[in-house]
């Protein structure tokens, strides 16, 4: 099914205003340690313009991603949100557009990095003060695979002899999504489809999503089969 990215970004946009609406700016949010929930929605409204420019200009945007103002700042950040919704929903997925990590330079790079992007800290918010509802499912898968096989890439772009001790599966048990991450030879590489690894991860969509962004541990709702060393390894490698 395809996943209708602005949609989403609007849908989990409007779901993290909601949550700074009826919760104190100062509340903490442990799964960013040291923020606040004002420092989390002036951090995605502060990436939403820079990406919003990145996809409209084709170009890198100059200079830093605006800082959030020192007050307003939810109408600042809702504002953000439905311009960036408003950009990439005009724009051709194909249309030419830089970006930070490589991947091929058009648009379609933000169509789906900005929704998997909102959706996570959207999470964040809500488990921030209470309790935080699943990334929707074809989306999560969507943002596993970005998560390793371009972003991952990335960061580590500049490493040298990676080794997590074996082959990791991870598995989505709700839709489609399989992926095999493998390090022979200090050589990062990720496999799409069924295979067996020397550890294998399964469980929900959303919940794979939140253990590659580190906000979950295997313990949460993921089922883990063999040497878990290796699931350690790999997520020690990928919190850089």
């Amino acid at each position: 099914m395809a996943i209708d990215h602005v949609a989403a970004l609007r849908t989990d946009a409007a779901a993290l205003a909601a949550v700074a609406e009826s919760a104190p700016l100062d509340t903490p949010v442990p799964s960013c340690p040291e923020w606040d929930l004002g420092r989390l929605v002036g951090h995605v409204g502060r990436i939403h313009r820079w990406a919003m420019e990145a996809a409209s200009n084709g170009g890198a945007p100059p200079g830093r991603p605006p800082k959030p103002p020192e007050e307003g700042l939810l109408d600042w950040y809702e504002e953000g949100a439905g311009l960036l919704a408003d950009a990439l929903a005009r724009l051709d997925a194909d249309a030419p557009a830089w970006n930070f990590a490589g991947a091929p330079p058009t648009v379609a790079f933000w169509q789906r990095r900005q929704p998997v992007e909102t959706a996570v800290h959207r999470w964040d918010a809500q488990h921030a003060v209470g309790t935080a509802a699943p990334v929707e499912a074809e989306l999560a898968a969507s943002g596993v695979d970005e998560f390793l096989t371009v972003l991952t890439p990335y960061l580590l772009r500049d490493r040298d002899g990676i080794d997590i001790g074996g082959s990791l599966h991870l598995h989505c048990t709700d839709v489609d999504g399989e992926w095999t991450v493998r390090t022979d030879d200090g050589i990062y590489r990720v496999e799409l489809g069924h295979a067996k690894g020397d550890v294998a991860a399964r469980g929900p969509a959303s919940q794979l999503l939140l253990l590659v962004f580190g906000r979950v541990t295997p313990d949460d709702g993921i089922e883990v089969f063999g040497d878990r060393a290796v699931l350690d390894h790999w997520a020690a490698l990928a919190s850089l």
